[in-house]
């Protein structure tokens, strides 16, 4: 997508394209994020930018372990938290440490258009099960899905790409059904939660914490989008502290972490995570709200159904063509970019992202207003 907007811009110029392809983080990390890194710059002994243990500096670990607590109310201690190179790199690892060949791995459409490849990685088969018509996902059907031979599912919410919070009862249901069916099965069906938008809510309450419904949830999570260092590549996992095999699964992170060629996150990085994990998002909320309402504003105005636009800084709309695929390139004639929904195994809508200065997303609401 970066290659063909620079095509697009190269060819036509910037003010005849409209990229709204990508969830490429567009506020600029809060004050304290600079002011710690000119502390940091201002250090000269410590030796602080060599290696560490691989999971990560204690103190750093600690401090997420403190921030997820205080988001659950559950105990996480350092030991249940690793730091890594963003969340995909975290849901690698885990998927590194769970999986055997044949291993299978539910997913739910629409979600993540990398999450089969991750899987493949590790010669693991995704295993996709639709949503509702509504985008919230069905407990019952993701229970039903697991095999014997299934060992995760891996949700997110906010969703990338339909914007939509999965609400609290969803998250009770699926950890019934996924305890039974584990139960049945004599081992353990791990809940891989990707919340990186987790910050990013224009719900009147931050979105639900499955950990408190289900004791085998891996947190998988970055500050990526939320404080706009996507180019950082900062994020961590945490394991539930009252997880199965939760102490086999701790030695085994950092393992997979060298595996992986990750060795360790950056240091000056899990630094400045640890300064900034309980900054407040006001801010980030609002300027991404802004954007929200205008899309949600225009998108109405056109007659395209959309999902509730709850959380993250995506819009799903239903696509205005059958074939979302023949849809998409039309708009880029037109010089808008935007994502066909069969990427995100959800035909027939496509993904635009409004993580994009104000100019550019009024540019791209009007190509598709002329173009619908």
């Amino acid at each position: 997508m970066f290659e063909e907007a620079n095509r697009l811009r190269a060819e036509r110029g910037d003010d005849a394209v409209a990229d709204l392809s990508l969830g490429n983080p567009y506020n600029e990390p809060p004050a304290a994020f600079f002011e710690h890194l000119k502390r940091e710059s201002e250090l000269r002994t410590g030796l602080r930018h060599r290696y560490m243990t691989n999971s990560g500096y204690p103190d750093v670990r600690a401090r997420m372990a403190q921030h997820l607590a205080g988001r659950t109310g559950l105990p996480y201690t350092q030991e249940h938290v690793c730091m890594t190179g963003g969340a995909a790199g975290a849901l690698n690892v885990v998927l590194r440490v769970l999986l055997e060949p044949g291993d299978e791995v539910v997913l739910v459409s629409p979600s993540f258009v990398e999450y089969p490849f991750y899987i493949e990685n590790f010669g693991g088969v995704p295993c996709v099960v639709p949503c509702r018509a509504d985008f919230i996902p069905d407990a019952d059907r993701i229970a039903d899905a697991c095999t014997a031979n299934t060992r995760a599912v891996i949700l997110n919410a906010p969703n990338n790409p339909t914007g939509r919070i999965y609400p609290e009862r969803f998250w009770q249901d699926l950890g019934r059904a996924l305890a039974g069916r584990s139960a049945a099965m004599s081992r353990p069906i791990y809940l891989l939660f990707d919340d990186p938008y987790y910050h990013i809510y224009y719900t009147e309450n931050a979105p639900p914490e499955p950990s408190r419904f289900y004791d085998q949830t891996i947190y998988i999570s970055s500050f990526s989008k939320d404080l706009g260092l996507a180019g950082e590549r900062i994020g961590y996992l945490a394991i539930h502290p009252d997880a199965a095999a939760r102490e086999d699964l701790q030695r085994a992170m950092p393992f997979a972490l060298r595996a992986l060629g990750q060795v360790s996150a950056p240091a000056t990085m899990q630094r400045a995570a640890a300064a900034l994990v309980d900054e407040p998002r006001d801010a980030v909320r609002a300027f991404y709200r802004k954007r929200r309402d205008r899309v949600e504003e225009a998108l109405q105005a056109i007659g395209l159904d959309t999902p509730p636009l709850e959380g993250g800084f995506y819009a799903f709309p239903k696509s205005p063509e059958a074939d979302d695929m023949v849809f998409c390139r039309r708009m880029l004639d037109e010089g808008l970019i935007v994502v066909p929904g069969s990427a995100f195994a959800a035909p027939g809508r496509f993904r635009m992202s409004y993580s994009v200065d104000m100019e550019v997303l009024e540019r791209g609401l009007e190509i598709l207003k002329r173009s619908v």
